[in-house]
């Protein structure tokens, strides 16, 4: 896990328009692109490689809205703060929003410090998310094999971001997991997937603000 304060840092989307693995193989691979100090992979995509849902990768918006549990929340970037909303909260404010960078993604693992119910018990497997504490502290991470019900209940009950977690969203997750921390991370200089990983459609990079 990656846990960092949104004044200092950001996170932005890396999108590859022409499907997985036509710019980067990895997510070590896209956050050389934009010298990025760590990197995730990010949302759904279909078998055709394109987004299962919408992003908006430095203004530029594409895919479209997903109606299923796997776009159940939104992450927003703008130019001077981010969040993690519920895809109803976005729709309802879409025009409010400068927004420069947006994943959609899912399911929403916790809300208001509480598990989010109803969140599979089931089908252990890798797993990447977003945690954020509703203010200045946000984290990525990713997690050996566990359901979606264990990932909400480890961040929700034990702090394990190093902060009280307010919001989690869960990111595409098994082959797809791909957690890169760069040397200039504490700890860092470490690639987290497994040996049957498989490209990704988009990333989400850390950089500097």
């Amino acid at each position: 896990m990656v846990h960092f304060d949104g004044r200092k840092h950001q996170l932005r989307v890396a999108d590859q328009q022409n499907g997985p693995g036509s710019r980067w193989m990895t997510a070590k691979d896209a956050a050389a692109t934009y010298g990025g100090l760590a990197a995730i992979n990010g949302g759904f995509f279909t078998p055709e490689g394109k987004p299962l849902g919408l992003l908006v990768e430095t203004g530029s918006r594409r895919g479209h809205l997903n109606k299923s549990s796997l776009g159940a929340g939104v992450f927003i970037s703008t130019h001077d703060r981010a969040v993690i909303v519920r895809r109803e909260t976005y729709q309802k404010t879409a025009n409010s929003w400068n927004t420069q960078n947006l994943l959609q993604t899912g399911p929403m693992l916790v809300e208001n410090s509480r598990i989010v119910s109803g969140l599979s018990k089931d089908k252990p497997r890798p797993r990447s998310f977003i945690a954020w504490d509703g203010n200045h502290h946000w984290a990525i991470g990713h997690t050996t094999a566990s359901s979606l019900d264990q990932l909400a209940r480890a961040l929700a009950n034990q702090s394990t971001a190093g902060f009280k977690v307010r919001t989690a969203v869960n990111l595409d997750g098994g082959r797809s997991s791909d957690l890169w921390v760069g040397g200039n991370v504490r700890g860092g200089g470490k690639s987290h997937r497994g040996f049957l990983n498989k490209p990704v459609r988009n990333y989400l990079i850390l950089i500097n603000r």
